[in-house]
């Protein structure tokens, strides 16, 4: 059977505006709300790329010191399949960190022992000027005391964490890392 151009044509264009339709059904459908943030995990985050890390840490808001133990994830190279199997076997050594907002501190721990302990305060972003929670690990310790982290919520009970050297003539990012706040 042979079909006339003209109504090949209309065929392609009802066909786009029924999938492009469908898309937006689609989308609305799985959309947060207007002001909800979208649920993330872990696993998820493990997934991302950096340049996607970084966005999402530019849409975080300024979190509070987190109350005691909060369990950690190395996040050592974003976008990549090893990502998951490196942050994993990175456990064994570094488990997170222990917070005393009364103190305005934390403590890392490595091989489940505090070892490196950091000032928290909140200051500017080296990644964007907007506000975060910085761990300061330059008066606190000689083994990690060219190093800062800085925090964002990015979901409820996640943190997304940003890892720099204090590099000139600016600071360089090392890695990224995940804190979950057990409720």
């Amino acid at each position: 059977m042979i079909i006339p151009p003209g109504r090949v044509k209309r065929c392609v264009r009802v066909v786009s505006s029924m999938g492009l339709a469908i898309l937006c059904m689609g989308v609305a459908l799985h959309a947060p709300a207007r002001g909800q943030t979208p649920a993330i995990s872990v696993d998820q985050l493990l997934r991302m790329s950096g340049p996607e890390l970084d966005a999402l840490y530019r849409q975080g808001s300024l979190a509070g010191i987190p109350p005691g133990r909060v369990r950690g994830t190395a996040i050592l190279a974003p976008g990549t399949r090893r990502n998951g199997a490196m942050a994993r076997g990175t456990r064994l050594v570094w488990q997170g960190k222990v917070f005393d907002p009364a103190e305005s501190s934390a403590v890392n721990r490595f091989f489940g022992l505090p070892i490196v302990r950091a000032r928290v305060y909140q200051e500017q972003s080296w990644l964007d000027g907007a506000p975060t929670l910085v761990l300061d690990y330059s008066r606190t310790s000689r083994i990690y005391a060219r190093n800062r982290d800085e925090i964002r919520q990015v979901a409820p009970g996640l943190l997304l964490g940003l890892m720099y050297a204090r590099t000139t003539p600016q600071p360089t990012l090392r890695m990224y890392f995940v804190l979950e706040v057990q409720p």
